[in-house]
């Protein structure tokens, strides 16, 4: 059984040796025309002497033959025998070589369009089908643009390069051995390599509702557009395909004035021959109805000094002035009269609705002056309605309404010890406003203002009393300056008269009688820096 074993093993070895040691062979097909009474042929090849020069002798029935031969060059003759076996003459030799196979390409495949993430090169991979008795292959790319050429002499059936993107490229490979035969055929491939996606374009919103044309950035390697003009339907309250241009190569496109006024969208596509399409962007505008003449532009964009934005927008202002306060107490025989420098700190958050003229403002503010070492500090706040209407072709009115809430010092003074009080004064009540601005140049204009304060409800009074009715206004005027659409500044006069007053309690230690009120009244003159921001 061990011998046997043995054996065995000792066949599989040979075997096994035989075949790794033997030559690489490939099949060789061979036919010629039949020859009349021919029963048989007889093949003689006779191998190159300088690849050894073996012949080899093979008899067939039919007028074909084919097997296994190393690549190399031969000689071949033939001969028929007839039903007697009686041979007949040699051919003429006849020289033929057996090639190398034809390299069969692996990756990248035919046609083949390879995604990419990168903007300028790729790593590549070139893979082919090792091809048998080859020692070497060659290796041959090169660009559509002819700006890339790379031909190297390989041992392995593949390569790895960096390639620019964006552009299409054809590759060959062929074999060859160490005796110099080739393959039969050089192999062909051709591909291409896409880019990065383009970057989204970035769209101009249309600075007015004069709209003349709609221009977009142009991002790397773009060389055209899909653009497309929607209209909304305000009936059906949907977008509506208005226009389509198509492979557009401009960055932008005109908005011819002979389209209806209304809410539009531009819908914008990069596009690249060699690399993915952007995202298709979209921008939202309004287009004035009726006249868009350049008159009427004109007309309009004089009003830009004195428009404020849509939606929510911020103001501050600073009103700085020599204050003068007067106050009568009758409860403590008390009348009170200085100036002081002070001023008032403001500021605002508002809104306008885009498709009405209803808003609001809401305002804080801190005011104080400093008299005999003391400061003395008062704030105030409101929340408004604020309608707007347009008066003639460069004014408007803004009126506001809404509760407000206000503080106010209170100084009463002693007359026999020259000593001074410091008391504060709290009241509620509505606000009305009103504004008129008029628009000198698209970026000047003028502001005239009135406000008015109803002081109707205590908040707070020192003695506890309940409010007399009273009233304290401001008015003034500005003038106004449009820095850029989100900036407006402001610079003019203020008058503001702040006045409470409060019911006195009489006494046999005052002087006040029924009747009688406690008042503080703070008045300046103040120069007014305001400022407004759009969101």
């Amino acid at each position: 059984m061990r011998l046997m074993t043995s054996f065995l093993i000792l066949i599989f070895t040979f075997w096994t040796a035989v075949v790794w040691a033997a030559p690489y062979r490939r099949l060789v097909n061979f036919e010629w025309e039949e020859i009349e009474g021919a029963k048989t042929y007889e093949i003689e090849l006779q191998q190159a002497k300088s690849e050894g020069g073996k012949t080899f002798n093979f008899k067939v029935k039919e007028a074909a033959w084919n097997g296994q031969l190393t690549p190399g060059k031969y000689m071949m003759k033939l001969r028929a025998r007839d039903y007697r076996n009686v041979p007949g003459d040699w051919s003429e030799p006849s020289e033929f070589n057996v090639g190398l196979e034809t390299a069969v390409l692996k990756y990248p495949p035919a046609r083949a369009k390879i995604g990419s993430k990168e903007t300028e090169k790729a790593k590549m991979e070139f893979q082919w089908a090792p091809v048998g008795g080859a020692d070497e292959y060659q290796f041959v790319l090169t660009s559509e643009d002819g700006k890339t050429e790379v031909s190297k002499t390989l041992t392995e059936p593949n390569f790895k390069m960096e390639l620019p993107v964006a552009m299409n490229y054809t590759w060959k490979i062929s074999a060859n051995n160490k005796e110099g035969i080739q393959s039969d055929a050089t192999s062909v491939g051709q591909f291409s390599i896409l880019g990065k996606p383009l970057e989204n374009p970035k769209i101009d919103k249309p600075e007015s509702e004069f709209v003349r044309e709609v221009k977009w950035s142009r991002p790397d390697y773009a060389s055209k557009y899909d653009v497309y003009v929607l209209k909304y339907d305000t009936a059906n309250k949907k977008w509506d395909k208005y226009k389509v241009f198509n492979d557009t190569q401009e960055d932008s496109i005109p908005f011819d004035e002979t389209w209806p006024g209304g809410k539009y969208q531009i819908a914008v596509r990069a596009k690249s021959d060699m690399r993915p399409s952007s995202a298709l962007v979209k921008q939202a505008f309004n287009v004035r109805h009726g006249n868009r003449s350049p008159a009427a532009e004109y007309t309009a964009l004089v009003r830009k000094s004195i428009d404020r934005v849509t939606g929510f927008y911020a103001i501050a202002s600073y009103l700085l002035t020599d204050m003068k306060f007067t106050g009568i107490n009758p409860e403590n025989n008390s009348s009170v009269a200085y100036s002081a420098m002070g001023g008032t700190g403001r500021m605002g958050l508002g809104w306008f609705h885009p498709d009405t003229p209803w808003g609001f403002l809401s305002i804080i503010d801190l005011s104080g002056f400093t008299f005999n070492g003391k400061t003395h500090t008062f704030a105030s706040a409101e929340i408004n309605g604020v309608y707007k209407k347009s008066m003639g072709d460069r004014g408007e009115f803004r009126f506001q309404a809404g509760p407000y809430y206000k503080e106010l010092p209170e100084t009463v003074g002693d007359p026999f010890s020259g000593q001074s009080q410091d008391l504060k004064i709290v009241s509620a009540g509505p606000h009305f406003g009103g504004e008129y601005w008029y628009s000198l140049t698209p970026k000047l204009g003028i502001q005239v203002n009135m406000h008015m304060y109803l002081s109707l409800i205590k908040v707070e009074t020192p003695n506890g009393q309940p409010l007399s009715p009273s009233v304290s206004t401001q008015f003034g005027f500005l003038g106004s300056y449009r820095f850029n659409s989100k900036f407006t500044g402001l610079m003019g006069y203020a008058r503001r008269e702040d006045r409470m007053k409060y019911k006195a309690v009489p006494s046999a230690t005052n002087f006040a009688v029924d009747g009688d009120v406690n008042e503080s009244t703070v008045v300046g003159n103040y120069i007014n820096f305001f400022a407004e921001w759009a969101f």
